[in-house]
């Protein structure tokens, strides 16, 4: 704001205001991108979850039960003429 203050007072130039805001906004992008980094290296890992100790997952049967629908094949051709 007090860049446009000063623009409007004719004190500070376009080049000038167009590369102060370059700069705050990369200044702002490195900031959040750090911010984001170290809150990621913050957490802490917890060990591998036993998934064969807490599951039961039985997927051994062959059929499938299509319940109230309709199943149609097709033979597709392979000969390329």
């Amino acid at each position: 704001m007090l860049n446009a203050l000063l623009f409007a007072a004719g004190t500070i130039e376009w080049g000038t205001v167009v590369l102060i805001g370059v700069i705050v906004g990369l200044v702002c992008a490195a900031a959040a991108i750090v911010g984001v980094i170290l809150s990621y290296k913050r957490k802490n890992r917890s060990p591998i979850y036993p998934l064969d100790k807490f599951t039961d997952l039985d997927l051994r049967e062959k059929t499938d039960r299509y319940l109230y629908t309709r199943t149609t094949t097709r033979q597709i051709n392979t000969n390329k003429k």
